[in-house]
């Protein structure tokens, strides 16, 4: 057999870049108590102004709601049954906005069942402790069945949520069965096999990158634990800090000119660029300089770093990392043809590989069809390129694929 060094390199050579919001449901409740659904989904509408530049991520959608009352809180309702003071056709507004044009550039997610306190399950009584406080002494079962309740919550009505989000440090003590009792619940609730979750936040790492939390090749099962690489620099410190210039916000995560601020330093690495804010820091109060700094950012990240990112939701990042890990490639032939094939329990878009090659590569084939060659990098979907001494491919993985190389 022939020996050939075959590595998984970033998607189309480029750093991969994702948006999360965390907090947001189809209302909120104020300081003194009222429910408001208008300022949600003027949220909402702000964040869709941002796909003519390719932005992609994640926004929780929290499933139930709740208000301080009386010393502890109550269950305002749930999306799936109604939320006391929003109009049915105002909440349908909001979801209808959710499953279609928004699901396009976001995955959305439940951040636990209320992201405050925690609700009996039997009863449907909210108790005095918060979810995460409770979920640190759970164990796989008990995470389960809540997980599988908010998911089943945003499930009835219409919205497939392909991970979670942890409302403050939910999980964090007992990771390892977090991540369990995520897949368990997906599988139960969405049938899916390929999930993931967002809980950490490495803000002064020189790295970062998801971290493969389970993976059973056998089952075709895998966790993927999405970690934010920021601060949320939009915070009120920050905004006091910036004094209503959105120019100084976004120079936090990306310079003017590309040089300085968090994602540069990271960009410089190859580093997942996933950053994180929420979106009432987006949206402030109703003044959206929070939205103005996040536009500066975006339009830095276009200017500065061009094609050298490529925007994706969450979930293609999960997709994308797992995948990188968990595929193996067969290598056949020698000489003037050399053939790849590769196994994998996912099947994955524009998966890139690289492999080293002594001669002039004359053409690439994947199942029998060309891929474009490209003079330089990176790459775009279904195309190949040399750089050095390395061959670079870009097609569409799924298990038992073929890919043929002609040397000259």
């Amino acid at each position: 057999m022939v020996e050939v060094d075959v590595r998984s390199e970033l998607p189309m050579l480029r750093v991969p870049i994702s948006l999360i919001v965390d907090d947001w449901s189809v209302a909120c409740v104020s300081e003194r108590g009222d429910v408001d659904y208008r300022a949600t989904y003027e949220f909402l509408t702000d964040m869709l102004s941002l796909r003519a530049a390719g932005v992609r991520g994640k926004i929780s959608l929290v499933p139930c709601l709740t208000r301080a009352a009386d010393g502890g809180h109550e269950l305002l309702g749930c999306v799936s049954r109604g939320v006391k003071g929003v109009p049915r056709e105002a909440l349908e507004r909001t979801l209808s906005l959710v499953r279609g044009e928004a699901s396009r550039y976001f995955d959305f997610t439940p951040e636990m069942l209320t992201h405050t306190v925690v609700v009996d399950l039997d009863s449907g009584e909210l108790l005095s402790e918060t979810e995460w406080e409770w979920s640190q002494r759970q164990g796989v079962e008990e995470l389960t069945k809540y997980i599988a309740q908010a998911l089943k919550v945003l499930k009835d009505v219409g919205i497939v949520a392909s991970g979670v989000t942890s409302p403050c440090d939910f999980g964090r003590e007992v990771e390892g069965l977090y991540a369990k009792a995520v897949l368990e619940a997906e599988k139960l609730v969405n049938g899916l096999s390929l999930t993931w979750y967002f809980l950490h936040v490495e803000p002064c790492k020189a790295r970062v990158t998801p971290r493969l939390m389970h993976l059973d090749w056998g089952l075709g099962e895998a966790v993927v634990s999405v970690i934010s690489c920021s601060r949320d620099y939009l915070g009120k410190s920050e905004l006091e800090r910036a004094s209503g210039d959105p120019s100084k916000l976004a120079d936090r995560w990306l310079t003017a000119d590309g040089s300085g601020g968090r994602l540069a330093e990271l960009y410089r690495g190859k580093s997942y660029l996933v950053f994180h804010t929420h979106w009432y820091n987006v949206y402030g109060s109703g003044d959206r300089l929070g939205l103005k700094a996040l536009r500066e950012v975006v339009s830095r990240v276009s200017r500065v770093m061009g094609s050298g990112v490529v925007w994706m939701r969450c979930s293609e990042v999960a997709r994308y990392f797992a995948t990188s890990k968990a595929f193996k490639a067969e290598v056949r032939g020698g000489g003037r043809e050399i053939e790849l094939v590769f196994r994998s329990p996912f099947a994955c878009k524009n998966f890139t590989v690289s492999l080293g090659v002594e001669r002039e590569v004359a053409s690439v084939e994947v199942d029998g069809r060309r891929l474009r060659r490209l003079r330089t990098v990176p790459l775009e979907p279904n195309s190949w390129a040399t750089s050095g001494d390395r061959l670079y491919a870009c097609f569409n993985l799924r298990d038992g694929v073929r890919l043929r190389i002609l040397l000259s």
